[in-house]
Order: structure tokens, then sequence, then C-alpha cells
């Protein structure tokens, strides 16, 4: 990848988060109570948000070179994103019924844990049917792994409302940055349309 396509990335992303705080913030009024944030110091949060999610998306970079170097087979590797991804969706929920008591009515613990799994399965099927089947389980591993553990200060808050804006808008990034990796990386092509090109050539 070329300083010029960081560059891209870098600045994509923080203009992504700038742009969901906002609407983020919306929503999540409208569902959960207010924030008690205007619009200027959601933007601001836009700007952080975007920069922590590129933190947590060239950490996870560093930490999937370095697994694939210890675990060579692709099917073990992707066992581990499984059950990471599980235990991590089990803390999240352990974590939103801690603060269930200072929650507003109908923001159960289950609600966290399942915004952060159902858009992180969205978002590997899309990976998926952009790159190759085999990139849903990690484009998912990332989604929820990378997300809970960039709003973690987010988590010790007791104000659930700025949880799911800080989680909301992270979730966007993240989506941003793995549905622009392969485009970056120039693997786009989905194996299905590989293989019928070798079949072609053959």
């Amino acid at each position: 990848m070329t300083i010029r396509k960081l560059f891209f990335l870098f600045w994509t992303t923080l203009a992504v988060g700038t742009v969901t705080a906002p609407l983020a913030g919306l929503a999540v009024e409208g569902v959960f109570g207010p924030l008690g944030l205007d619009l200027v110091r959601r933007l601001w949060a836009g700007v952080m948000f975007g920069a922590v999610a590129q933190m947590g998306f060239f950490a996870y970079m560093v930490f999937n070179m370095v697994a694939k170097g210890f675990l060579r087979n692709p099917a073990v590797y992707q066992g581990m994103q499984l059950l990471l991804t599980l235990v991590i969706l089990i803390q999240t929920w352990m974590v939103s019924g801690a603060n269930s008591g200072t929650m507003q009515v109908g923001a159960g613990p289950w609600v966290l844990p399942l915004t952060i799994f159902f858009v992180g399965v969205v978002v590997a099927w899309f990976k998926a049917r952009a790159t190759q089947s085999s990139a849903f389980i990690p484009a998912l591993f990332f989604m929820v792994a990378a997300t809970v553990l960039e709003a973690i200060p987010s988590l010790e808050q007791r104000s659930f409302p700025m949880i799911m804006l800080m989680v909301l808008t992270l979730l966007a990034c993240n989506a941003w940055q793995i549905m622009q990796l392969h485009r970056l990386l120039g693997s786009s092509e989905p194996s299905k349309q590989k293989s019928q090109t070798s079949r072609s050539g053959s």
C-alpha cells in the first residue's frame, strides 16, 4: 500500500466519522434519550472516533500478520477468530448487563452486542461478495473485535446513549476501512470470477 493510498484511507475515514456521528446522534437521541452534545461537539467526536478507528484498523493488520505467522492452517486461524468473536460478544453482553441499572428503558444488555454482531454480519457478507467467501469470518472478527476494543473508553461511561454514539460511529468507520482494503491492495476480484477466468483460459 502506497503513501497516497494511506492518506486516502486516513482522510476518508475521518470524513466518514465526521458525517456519521451527527446522524448517529439523531438516531440515538430518538431511541435512547438525549446525548447532551451540540452539533459542533458531535462533529469533533466523529473526527476523534475516526482517528480511533484507524488506530484499531492498523493494530488489527499487525495482529493479523503475526497470527498468520504462528497459525499456518487457515481453518485453525478462522476457528480461533470465531471463538474470539463469540467471547468478545459475550463479554460485551456482560458489561452491558452490569450497567443495565443506568440504561434507558428498553435498552437491555442485549442491544449493544446484537447491534455490533448484526452490522458485522452485514459488512462481512458484502466483503465476501466483493472478494471471496473465505473473507467472511475475518471481516466479522474485525468488525466485532476492533469495534469493541476501540469502544472500551465509552463502555466505562454511565450513559448508554453515549456508548451507542461511539459504537455506531466506529462501526461505520470500520466498515468503510475493511471494504476499502481489498480495493487499495488491488485484490477486489471475487474468487468466482477468478475461477471462471482460469477455466476460460484452460
